[in-house]
């Protein structure tokens, strides 16, 4: 038998182009303040838009509220899922439309449902208080360009507003914008990232041609690098405020529960028991969402809960109220599987039902007639109501287009999470994820502390800048170059150089 005993071999490394990463500035520190009244608006018709919800505005909201509601600066605000973080935006446009009706307001959100929540939510709000047109963009040019002729607040996609946005030379009621919005600016690390990015850097760029003030106000969950997202829109440090994961409106206790398989399906099939045991060990009257991988996984998780009910005599266990109540809603639905479910206080959506039937079980679960709901990964965005206790079945999910199981993006799981969280109800909520055991050190480490975010421009780079050379903002080279400037993508270069592939 040959061995290589005593062989040695010694390799010099130089570390004279090396370049560490820059550490990432402290989270801004939570101040112990007195909630803030809602009196601090100081108009009866100001305060009676909250009234109905809350008496004191939160932690969070009460340490922004001035830079907020009292000053035109542009603001950060980074912060985990279920902050409040809409209100923040609500004591902008409160002030802005307090003292402008000649300018515009513009809300931007990642995808068509949360636009549309939002749509529903200030439409009734803001056009009766300021007696103002709320638009919600279709996609249709043609529509959208005489949607904003009339409108004073627009709620929009990145794709519509990039798509409107790109001919501002020639459209004055997009210069007219005075007030931009952003939410979940966290998604520039996404696959819609780019978008987001081009319309943000657009803004800037805009405000610099015509020497005009924007005020953005740009909403994400924690980040590490917040320092950068702020400068490069131009925001402050007055006006930075990135708080911790940690820093909660209701604290969040997170608890993970391992399964040593590596093959999905068998990892799943281990998985039903321990959820059910999971769950029954609830108080009563606690409210509880489950995120699954597929549309498959959420009928079949729904009903091996109710074959479990049924095991122990107690099938009604989940249902608030009578079966009448519930059976009432049923005109809509076509599912049979469903409509037995919600008997007994069970429900489930996913992406193959139709809007009417998700919405009628939305609605049951937000009213409180039944107390649990499985819901595909994929909606995480579009659930609006939140839980007591939130279980994320599995980390990965299947995907077609690469034929293979993948990882469930981080910023979703924060998102999932972040739906545990039932403001001055209940004094801690609880998230539970059930993942595979070599997974939970990662997942404990980027669920605890802020993620930092690259820029994705540099895969549709080309494409981007097409569109702005077809509408002439882009005439020669150094015009490339000054554009490429005001970009997310050309601050991070030189701080990471090794991720964008420089040498």
């Amino acid at each position: 038998v040959r061995s290589w005993i005593g062989s040695e071999t010694l390799l010099p490394i130089s570390f004279r182009h090396l370049i560490l990463p820059i550490k990432s500035l402290p989270s801004t520190t939570l101040l112990d303040l007195q909630p803030l009244p809602i009196s601090a608006l100081r108009r009866p018709e100001f305060e009676n838009i909250f009234s109905n919800l809350f008496s004191t505005f939160n932690s969070i909201q009460t340490q922004t509220f001035n830079h907020l509601y009292n000053t035109d600066e542009s603001i950060f605000i980074g912060a985990p899922s279920g902050s409040g973080k809409t209100v923040c935006a609500e004591l902008a446009i409160l002030r802005f439309f307090s003292k402008d009706f000649k300018c515009r307001c513009l809300y931007v959100t990642p995808n068509d449902h949360l636009a549309d929540i939002i749509f529903q939510q200030w439409s009734p709000r803001f056009t009766n208080l300021f007696r103002i047109n709320v638009v919600r963009l279709s996609g249709d040019s043609s529509i959208d360009l005489k949607l904003i002729r009339d409108s004073d607040l627009i709620i929009s996609t990145p794709c519509q507003w990039d798509m409107l946005s790109r001919r501002w030379r020639q459209r004055k009621h997009v210069q007219n914008i005075s007030l931009f919005i952003i939410d979940h600016l966290n998604m520039i690390d996404n696959d819609i990232g780019p978008i987001i990015e081009i319309i943000a850097s657009r803004f800037r760029f805009m405000a610099n041609q015509l020497s005009k003030e924007i005020r953005i106000v740009a909403l994400s969950s924690s980040v590490s690098n917040a320092k950068d997202l702020a400068q490069w829109l131009g925001i402050s440090s007055r006006g930075t405020f990135a708080f911790s994961n940690s820093v909660r409106p209701i604290p969040l206790e997170l608890k993970f529960e391992t399964f040593n398989y590596n093959h999905v399906p068998s990892r799943l099939l281990a998985m039903t028991k321990p959820l059910y045991h999971c769950i029954s060990s609830q108080p009563k009257g606690i409210s509880i969402l489950i995120f699954v991988a597929s549309k498959t996984q959420a009928k079949l998780a729904a009903v091996d809960i109710l074959s479990f009910l049924a095991s122990e005599n107690t099938p009604q266990r989940f249902l608030v109220g009578s079966e009448k109540d519930v059976i009432a809603t049923f005109a809509g639905l076509t599912d049979l599987t469903l409509k037995q479910t919600l008997e007994h206080g069970v429900g489930y959506i996913h992406e193959g039902m139709s809007e009417t039937e998700r919405t009628i079980v939305e609605s049951l679960f937000h009213i409180g007639k039944i107390q649990l709901l499985v819901a595909s990964h994929s909606f995480c965005f579009y659930i609006k109501s939140y839980a007591n206790l939130v279980i994320l079945l599995d980390t990965v999910y299947f995907d077609g287009l690469s034929h293979k199981y993948i990882d469930i993006p981080t910023t979703h799981i924060l998102h999932m999470i972040g739906r545990a969280n039932l403001p001055y109800i209940q004094n801690v909520s609880k998230s539970i994820v059930f993942c595979q055991n070599s997974k939970k050190k990662f997942l404990q480490k980027f669920l605890s502390e802020p993620l930092v975010v690259e820029s994705r421009l540099m895969s549709s780079l080309i494409d981007h800048l097409n569109a702005e050379i077809v509408t002439k903002t882009i005439e020669n080279k150094q015009d490339a170059v000054d554009y490429i400037t005001w970009t997310f993508l050309y601050r991070r270069l030189t701080l990471n150089p090794n991720f964008y592939g420089l040498q």
